[in-house]
């Protein structure tokens, strides 16, 4: 069975997206009882079946690269969207948002691990992200980017 998937490209994130809409069609047809949406939702699963064991790597690379594209045009998408699977996606021009995502992440694992130490909140002014040590009682800080002295409670 390790074998059968050798040379095949396995699912990628234009797959993951045609087998969820294909389930949120499915399931949209069957509480209204729309038959179409049926027949649309299994045409979209075969479609990704077939994606998933294609031995065509190269074209569904660049489907699924014209995808991630797209996906980054779009206001809400672009921001939402991770690495994927292919870790080797080029961090420049042709992946815009990925490094901004990629700053936003460690940011967040930063934060999770010195949660117990550092307090962190956003400048009221220009939105820059601010950190102080916890138990310090009511300090007053100072923006670096703007300037903006504020006094927090640590």
């Amino acid at each position: 069975m390790n074998d059968f998937m050798n040379g095949r490209r396995g699912v990628d994130e234009l797959t993951t997206t045609l087998g969820g809409a294909s389930m949120v069609l499915a399931l949209i047809g069957s509480i209204f009882s729309i038959s179409w949406l049926g027949w649309i939702a299994l045409v979209a699963v075969i479609v990704a079946l077939l994606r998933a064991f294609s031995t065509n790597v190269a074209a569904r690379e660049r489907e699924n690269d014209a995808f991630r594209d797209l996906l980054a045009k779009t206001p809400l998408a672009g921001s939402m969207r991770g690495s994927g699977p292919r870790a080797s996606y080029p961090q420049d021009a042709a992946a815009p948002g990925a490094s901004s995502f990629d700053r936003k992440k460690r940011t967040a694992q930063t934060m999770w691990e010195n949660r117990k130490t550092t307090m962190y909140f956003k400048c009221k002014n220009c939105g820059q992200l601010l950190s102080v040590p916890r138990g310090k009682g009511r300090i007053r800080v100072t923006c670096p980017k703007c300037g903006t002295k504020v006094e927090k409670r640590s």
